[in-house]
């Protein structure tokens, strides 16, 4: 999946700047950088310039895109402007967006590094969230068969602004008629169908004829998002371009729209849902000795393992979203001195009424003091973990919960694991596989359910995908931020689409 990223702007207002003029006060404005996105020589925006003021609250934004999967750092200068001279510096301050927007009122007071306060606002450039179930009917098809009429089915594609189509729904066919209705579509999430842009033209609407292999084109429309959610009857002639000519085909109506509206990731953030990260921690034999230089734990403080690296890259950035930054983090896989044989989940701290730890740096000392007792065992189950997680995530008001699992091998409980996650997709959680090593993870990929959804052994499935797999491997060379980018990517949209199911807007995280 490519990254994705929501449009914020930037207020600004500052106080008790430094009064650089002599005859007169400052004449501040701020400049913008995305040392991230953009590094530390270009600027993604300036405020307007106000005069004589040292307590300026500025008018104009700055638009910055935010990405919540990396560690985004801010820089705002702060300078007073001198028309014939070089303009006055009155200061510089920095921040992170994940701080800014997991503050109250996505809000953050800061110090400037001379004199005075600069304060930053973020304000999220509103899009359209929510799901489309649409009541499709043709009327007087052209008649496509000889011996027949029509068989006709719609395909229903995002337009891409390359001119691509991407597919998001393919009716059913109606057979042998020229005014065919097909049955009302599943809720279609308008980020796959315009990307959450409600006024660009760009949901395609077309019209196969199916007695030729795999349809015969019979034209099609386009529409904007915003025309579609209004509820009223639509109808559109279905046109068939060829060269310099155009074809009708007959029409399309869509008879009904039922628009179930959504809520942006930041709208949760900011009012106050939280997000927490759980970690699991694979102890099971094949990882070898913690004290053999060749084992995945291989414990080494001036060169940490990968285990440690993973942990460490994933949780810099979710760390911004969680107020008191106590982790809880478990292991499975082996026999603890706590455990009464093999355990398949343990706290780390050894305390089943209190797996939290004060920050990474106790996380990480916790597991290499762990490591010379542990007696690496097996199999390598991760359903208890999962179950454990997803009742203590039902339980945490206001929290949303990571749950991120390092593994260095195919799992042995496949179908209680799929079971498990299943029955977990109503619950404020994600699950986040990351492969430690160079085994055969070709079964984690069909956790991660991009592809089919994952079926319950009673038959029900999965009604969002709340997995994603990431192999280690592929990122051993790389900075951390690569990990954590792809490994938190999907994090946004599968709050999103909980917070559909859950039946929650915004409003259930505020704090009185």
């Amino acid at each position: 999946m490519a990254s994705t990223h929501t449009q914020v702007q930037l207020f600004f207002k500052c106080h008790k700047l430094i009064d650089a003029d002599t005859f007169s006060k400052s004449d501040p404005y701020i400049v913008v950088y995305d040392l991230t996105m953009n590094g530390p020589k270009n600027a993604v925006g300036r405020t307007e310039t106000i005069r004589d003021n040292l307590n300026p609250v500025f008018k104009t934004p700055v638009s910055v895109n935010y990405f919540f999967e990396m560690r985004q750092d801010i820089k705002l200068d702060v300078w007073d402007e001198d028309k014939g001279k070089a303009d006055d510096f009155l200061g510089k301050a920095t921040f992170t967006m994940g701080h800014l927007m997991s503050s109250p009122q996505s809000s953050l007071t800061l110090k400037l590094d001379t004199k005075g306060t600069v304060t930053v606002t973020a304000s999220l450039i509103g899009t359209t969230k929510g799901t489309a179930a649409l009541q499709l009917r043709g009327r007087e098809l052209k008649k496509m068969n000889v011996f027949g009429k029509t068989d006709a089915f719609i395909v229903i594609s995002r337009l891409l602004p390359t001119g691509q189509k991407r597919q998001v729904h393919k009716t059913e066919v109606q057979k042998k008629t020229l005014n065919p209705q097909w049955k009302t579509t599943p809720p279609l999430d308008l980020v796959d169908l315009c990307g959450g842009e409600t006024a660009a033209p760009c949901i395609a609407l077309d019209c196969y004829n199916a007695d030729s292999g795999s349809g015969e084109p019979m034209g099609g429309c386009v529409l904007s998002a915003e025309k579609l959610i209004t509820g009223a009857v639509i109808e559109m002639e279905l046109v068939l371009k060829k060269k310099d000519k155009t074809k009708s085909y007959g029409y399309l109506s869509i008879d009904r729209c039922d628009y179930v509206k959504g809520y942006d990731f930041l709208e949760y953030l900011q009012a106050g849902m939280e997000i927490n990260i759980a970690f699991s921690i694979d102890f099971t034999g094949s990882n070898g000795p913690p004290n053999d230089p060749r084992s995945l734990h291989f414990y080494n403080p001036q060169r940490p393992n990968n285990y440690i690296r993973a942990m460490l890259a994933v949780s810099d950035v979710v760390q911004e979203y969680d107020s008191d930054r106590m982790f809880p983090a478990y292991g499975f896989g082996a026999i603890a001195p706590f455990t009464n044989g093999t355990s398949h989940f343990f706290p780390l701290s050894g305390n089943p009424a209190n797996a939290y730890l004060s920050g990474m740096q106790a996380v990480v000392d916790t597991y290499a003091s762990l490591l010379p007792v542990l007696r690496f065992s097996g199999p390598t189950n991760f359903a208890p973990t999962i179950r454990t997680i997803t009742d203590g995530a039902r339980q945490a008001r206001g929290v949303y919960t990571i749950l991120l699992i390092l593994t260095d091998g195919a799992i042995t409980d496949m179908q209680d694991t799929i079971d498990a996650i299943v029955e977990a997709d109503d619950a404020p959680l994600s699950i986040v596989i990351i492969g430690i090593g160079r085994a055969d993870f070709s079964s984690m990929e069909r956790l991660d359910g991009d592809t089919f959804p994952l079926q319950h052994r009673r038959g029900n499935t999965t009604r969002r995908d709340l997995v994603q797999f990431v192999p280690f491997n592929e990122f051993e060379n790389k900075p951390p931020s690569a990990l954590s980018a792809a490994v938190l990517e999907e994090i946004p949209r599968q709050v999103e689409v909980w917070g559909r199911i859950a039946q929650l807007s915004p409003a259930a995280f505020h704090k009185g």
